[in-house]
């Protein structure tokens, strides 16, 4: 037998989650914008969007956070670090797209140095992914070898059921069984049908396209200018993006006390690599978009074996000039033959 949330008990789950001392996060709708937000009813939840506007990096990766204060006085300078609030969370109703760019980003985090703020907001977080039964013709996931319903960096799955009552529940693990618990009551217990993932249609090679990206005669191909043209490195690609990690340091304050904090940073920016000197390596849009293809397809995958994106589409659905990653890597397939 199988465990069966139903939709009707969903506001019981909420309040015993709530007593259990967890905040409870899911996608709603305000001023026109979908995004991650903290809840106290079910209908909050806007959970038939195909995908929320915002992600679900903006819970783990803030888009400004303080690092530390400091004063500068006669004989040393005294620091006072920030560190993110201990609390658990429950986020319900992601989409797999989402979790799974949570777990592609957990490498680069834990790489050289473990960033503490990353991994202590993990490490709290519980995951609750709705699999797509519905998609978009901006929706890629199957392209990067991810599902649908994939369950990579999810720590419970629900699969929807016939006529909205409910979703069949999948444990994937320690954190989703001990939320679980936490509800067993409110569970049934019964044989049940899910509806089907959603059908995602491949829409390029990827196997052929890193290939073509590992050529070293590609890396200066006049592609790259043409492919570009449209791009005004306006940055909504990578603020969009749920596995974009680029940030920057900057102090607020005076000569003797200020806040230094960490901000999101783009490699769409003209900015982003001017030297002091005024020297610029990457001075054109052609030379940041291919940075920004190589970067997600060559060479995070080629440190971490996991491609930098999770095929959500965001960065080709809210470009102002309609372009993405996915034609730009349709146009590489085609190169590749």
């Amino acid at each position: 037998m199988t465990k069966i949330l139903l939709r009707d008990r969903l506001d019981d789950c909420i309040t015993r989650w709530h007593a259990a001392g967890f905040e409870v996060i899911g996608p709603v709708s305000k001023n026109n914008i979908s995004q991650f937000a903290a809840i106290e009813k079910a209908d909050e939840l806007d959970l038939g969007a195909i995908l929320p506007g915002r992600t679900l990096k903006d819970l783990f990766f803030p888009q400004t956070e303080p690092m530390f204060r400091y004063r500068i006085g006669k004989q040393q300078i005294d620091t006072e670090e920030y560190l993110p609030p201990e609390r658990q969370r429950i986020v319900f109703g992601a989409r797999p797209c989402d979790a799974s760019a949570m777990a592609i980003d957990d490498p680069l985090f834990g790489w050289d140095y473990k960033d503490s703020y990353w991994f202590r907001r993990r490490n709290e977080t519980v995951i609750v992914t709705i699999a797509c039964t519905a998609a978009d013709e901006f929706c890629m996931c199957t392209s990067l070898k991810l599902a649908p319903d994939s369950t990579l960096g999810s720590d419970i799955l629900l699969r929807p059921l016939e006529g909205n009552r409910g979703w069949l529940v999948e444990e994937l693990s320690q954190r989703g069984s001990e939320a679980l618990s936490r509800i067993e009551a409110l569970l049934e217990k019964e044989a049940a049908k899910p509806l089907p993932p959603a059908d995602v249609p491949v829409k390029f090679d990827l196997e052929a396209c890193r290939e073509w990206l590992q050529n070293p005669e590609n890396f200066e191909s006049h592609f790259w200018k043409e492919i570009s043209m449209r791009c005004i490195g306006c940055g909504t690609c990578t603020f969009l993006c749920p596995t974009c990690h680029c940030f920057d340091f900057q102090d607020e304050g005076d000569t003797y006390t200020g806040i230094r904090r960490k901000n999101w940073d783009s490699c769409s920016f003209a900015l982003f690599t001017m030297h002091t000197s005024g020297h610029n390596p990457r001075s054109t849009q052609s030379a940041r978009w291919r940075q920004r293809i190589m970067h997600k397809f060559n060479y995070f995958p080629g440190k971490f074996s996991l491609n930098s994106c999770s095929g959500c589409g965001r960065c080709t659905r809210e470009c102002p000039v309609d372009m993405g990653i996915t034609e730009t890597l349709q146009e590489i397939t085609k190169l590749s033959k």
